[in-house]
Order: C-alpha cells, then structure tokens, then sequence
C-alpha cells in the first residue's frame, strides 16, 4: 500500500514538474511571449466581442453624426422659413406706409446666412433717395 502512494506521487511529481518549470534557460515574459508568438504565428486576432463592440461603436459614431447632420440642416430651412415669412410681413407694412405717406425711406432686409454660415436677423435699411425726408 506504501509502495503504491508512494509511486503514484512520484509519477504524478514527474508529470506535472516540467508544466510548471517551463523551458529553462528563458525569463517568464520571454517565455509566455515565445509561447504565445509560437501558438498564434506572431500575429494576435481580435475576439468575436471586441469585433461586435468595435463595430457597434462605428454604427453608433456614424447615425450620431447622421442624426446631428439632418438637425442642423432641419433648424436651418426652419430658420430661412420663418425669414421669409418676416420678410413678406415687413415688406407689406413698408408698402402700406409708402401708400399712405408717398415716403420710402426704408426697406427691410431679410435675415440671411453668411458666407461662414452664421444667421443675420432681419433688418431696416435706410433708402437713399429723394422724397424720403420731410420738408
């Protein structure tokens, strides 16, 4: 019975040392390296959910930026829409005023964007002709 306990641990010893010991001669990380570099062909492939997660990211990236696209130029004819309407309201009102005066000495510009895209509200803009002022 001795006999058997002592010669199964002695084999079990012989089987399960070298796993442990690794190769001699080389440090852990060279070790583990040249391991890891043998088993793969020293070139590392992603895992399926680091495929999924990148993925994910450049799906979620692209619609943000998409949805952000399609808010600015929505706000923007919104904006132009509603200069349009000021414009027709205020254009009617100078009308009006020249019908019952005969004076013009203003005009209304209607807000515009620039050419850095910034918006320029409506504005009056004094007229510069004859008949404008009281006499």
């Amino acid at each position: 019975m001795r006999k058997t306990i002592v010669s199964s641990v002695l084999a079990l010893s012989l089987i399960v040392a070298p796993a442990f010991a690794g190769n001699p001669g080389q440090s852990d990380q060279s070790t583990q390296a040249g391991q890891h570099a043998g088993q793969c062909g020293g070139h590392h492939h992603n895992g399926f959910w680091n495929n999924v997660k990148k993925a994910t990211k450049k799906v979620v990236k692209k619609t943000v930026k998409a949805v952000k696209k399609g808010y600015q130029a929505g706000k923007k004819a919104v904006v132009k829409t509603g200069d349009c309407i000021q414009n027709k309201v205020m254009d009617s009102g100078v009308a009006i005023k020249k019908a019952v005066t005969g004076k013009k000495c203003k005009t209304f510009v209607k807000g515009h964007y620039d050419k850095n895209g910034n918006h320029t509200k409506g504005h009056f803009r004094k007229v510069n002709g004859s008949g404008c002022c009281k006499r």
